[in-house]
């Protein structure tokens, strides 16, 4: 099997912050993401610590679970990140309403993937954002 060494220089550029509550869940996310090449900043499992975490590191792009524990849902925590530091998000869920998800991603430029998400479909959705150049590095 050949690997495309180019796109993986590149994809370490790409910072990623990963919010998931399950811990099997964001070891797993973790790990697709760096069979992809991407650079995990860091793991956490709160929308107060994504939070916290994005003021932190400033990463490119944030892979959100909806579903938290807490007082602040996933969206609302991706809401007030891009209002404050213009980072996208990345919304995985498996319980999520399409209806919500249609109207909040029209708002904020933001897309979601439905779990078990697979790594073809991990690297679509980041692939989609590094196309339209909305933060990361050259």
């Amino acid at each position: 099997m050949l690997i495309d060494l180019s796109s993986t220089e590149t994809n370490k550029k790409i910072q990623i912050l990963v919010v998931e509550d399950d811990y099997i869940l964001s070891l797993n996310f973790q790990e697709i993401l760096d069979t992809l090449g991407y650079t995990v900043i860091d793991t956490v499992d709160s929308a107060e610590l994504a939070i916290e975490k994005a003021n932190q590191f400033c990463p490119d792009l944030i892979l959100m679970d909806i579903q938290l524990a807490g007082e602040m849902n996933g969206i609302q925590a991706a809401e007030q990140i891009w209002d404050n530091l213009q980072i996208p998000s990345i919304y995985i869920t498996g319980y999520a309403d399409k209806i919500l998800l249609e109207r909040v991603t029209k708002k904020y430029p933001f897309i979601y993937i439905f779990k078990p998400a697979t790594k073809q479909e991990i690297d679509a959705a980041i692939q989609n954002y590094s196309q339209r150049s909305l933060r990361f590095k050259q």
